[in-house]
């Protein structure tokens, strides 16, 4: 009776120190309620300036196609695919209608890897990521399984891919913020040329449609922070808001990664970059 008794207090002492622990943590830092997870990450050196929560898999919405623009830019690459291959809409890309954000492709035209790939980047165009991964492997399926090798080349235990955009299905993509970091660093290390799309605040259709990036905080946007350059703004139900950016500051590349940032009420989009300015303030500016 004497054990279960002093098995009891123990647990129960245990159990009140992880309490106290758990709010001394939120009281130290004041953005461990904002986000399921996050990390500022130093490019080419590796260097993790921050991280919340950074090694649980968590959904990552549009970020996937991080590793879908790794893919399409590597076939290019190595000759696969050329800028100005042509691409006629399968009836999957074309289905994609029922998603807020398309493309929006005519099933009697044509479209180049160049357009589709802007799309996919700068609007995060579900329909372009699909033709993309059907111009690459044949179709997403094939896709995706390309997707989920590179993500074991690269060492990346946590990340699974379902599909080549991100979207909820029956199951979801998943990965760490750490992961979503890591694919980030790959593809700015292997094609920096990313970033000439990731750049654009807007782009022309060849229909002749001006649509908008989804990154707010580029200059000339209506959040601009100077020195950003991307990179993949996400969204569902699942993932919650989330954002993977880079941008130059005080002279270094950095990389950062936020998922899950709590909506203001039906803001979903402000909130995901006032905290990516708030961790670039405090941990790569050093502003209070």
């Amino acid at each position: 009776m004497k054990k279960i008794l002093a098995i009891i207090i123990l647990a129960t002492l245990a159990f009140f120190f992880f309490i106290k622990d758990k709010d001394a943590r939120k009281e130290a830092d004041p953005l461990y309620h904002e986000a399921k997870a996050a990390i500022v990450l130093e490019a080419n050196s590796g260097k993790i300036l921050y991280e919340q929560n950074a090694k649980e898999a968590l959904p990552i919405a549009s970020m996937s196609k991080l590793m879908t623009q790794y893919i399409v830019l590597e076939a290019i690459s190595d000759g696969r695919l050329s800028w100005d291959s042509q691409y006629k809409p399968s009836t999957a890309a074309l289905n994609q209608s029922k998603h807020a954000v398309i493309l929006g492709m005519d099933k009697h035209k044509t479209y180049s890897a160049r357009e589709l790939f802007t799309a996919m980047t700068v609007t995060s165009a579900n329909d372009a990521a699909i033709a993309l991964a059907e111009m690459v492997s044949g179709s997403e399926e094939e896709f995706v399984k390309e997707m989920n090798t590179k993500a074991k080349q690269f060492g990346l235990m946590n990340t699974r891919f379902i599909n080549a955009t991100g979207l909820d299905e029956a199951e979801t993509n998943r990965a760490t913020a750490r992961d979503v970091a890591a694919i980030a660093n790959e593809l700015l290390i292997e094609y920096p040329e990313v970033l000439d799309f990731t750049r654009m605040t807007d782009f022309t259709t060849s229909e002749g449609a001006r649509l908008w990036s989804t990154n707010l905080m580029l200059p000339g946007m209506p959040q601009e922070m100077t020195g950003m350059e991307g990179l993949k703004t996400g969204y569902t139900l699942e993932a919650g808001p989330c954002f993977a950016s880079t941008g130059v500051y005080e002279g270094k590349r950095i990389i950062t990664v936020v998922i899950g940032v709590g909506a203001e009420g039906s803001d979903t989009s402000t909130p995901r970059f006032e905290l990516t300015r708030d961790l670039i303030d405090r941990y790569v500016l050093l502003n209070d």
